[in-house]
């Protein structure tokens, strides 16, 4: 029985990964339909593996659940990209100053950021958003707040469809996305608390105004 649950598990995790992959490629547009019986057809998988994957997309806020329509890729209004980087500017402009205050510079957040400034140089978008990612998830968790990185995920599962579409649009390019996190890192080991608030808030608003003004111009004022 272990071994089958252990087996099962694989699969789900192989699933799940291959959808988000494609959902956060763009290769399914937002308001699109996902089903059980299309994704167990496609990978040849029984109805409840698929419907594992399929629900761990919806906890992370990917699908949403929309009446006879059933699954559909979530579809982020202006206010809901307004409040997600609202939300991480307080808690990431926080842990940047906290860490600049120990000259905490996490090892991974460094190689994270390395990987990014070589997936640009070979037009790479899924791993340069798989490494902005990451990049800031690291920088949260060395902050050692528990319940800060627990929120700070749950943010991160809906901010990443938001990368995906900034490096699907090129709105910034990678490599400026890579010089922003190298001055906060620097900030961060220069033990300046104040520096490090301010370029990580200016980094994010920055992303989420390309962000706004491209998808929602005609929204604006």
């Amino acid at each position: 029985m272990a071994d089958h649950e252990l087996q099962t598990r694989s699969v789900v995790d192989a699933v799940e990964e291959e959808l988000r992959n494609q959902l956060l490629r763009g290769e399914v547009d937002a308001g699109d339909g996902v089903t059980e019986v299309g994704v167990a057809a496609r990978f040849k998988i029984g109805r409840p593996t698929a419907k594992a994957a399929l629900d761990r997309l919806v906890n992370d806020g990917i699908l949403t659940r929309n009446g006879r329509r059933g699954l559909i890729v979530r579809v982020l209004s202006a206010h809901d990209i307004g409040e997600l980087y609202e939300s991480r500017i307080v808690l990431e402009s926080h842990v940047a100053s906290s860490l600049a205050t120990r000259r905490d510079v996490p090892e991974t957040a460094t190689l994270q950021n390395d990987l990014l400034r070589l997936a640009a140089t070979r037009n790479d978008a899924s791993v340069v958003v798989a490494s902005d990612v990451q990049l800031h998830h690291a920088l949260v968790r060395a902050h050692g707040n528990e319940r800060i990185s627990k929120m700070h995920s749950t943010l991160m599962a809906e901010a990443h469809l938001c990368m995906a579409r900034v490096q699907a649009r090129q709105l910034l390019r990678a490599e400026q996305i890579a010089d922003e996190h190298a001055t906060i890192l620097s900030a961060i080991a220069a033990g300046d608390p104040e520096s490090a608030r301010n370029l990580t808030r200016a980094h994010l608003e920055r992303a989420r105004d390309k962000l706004l003004a491209t998808m929602f111009s005609e929204q604006a004022p």
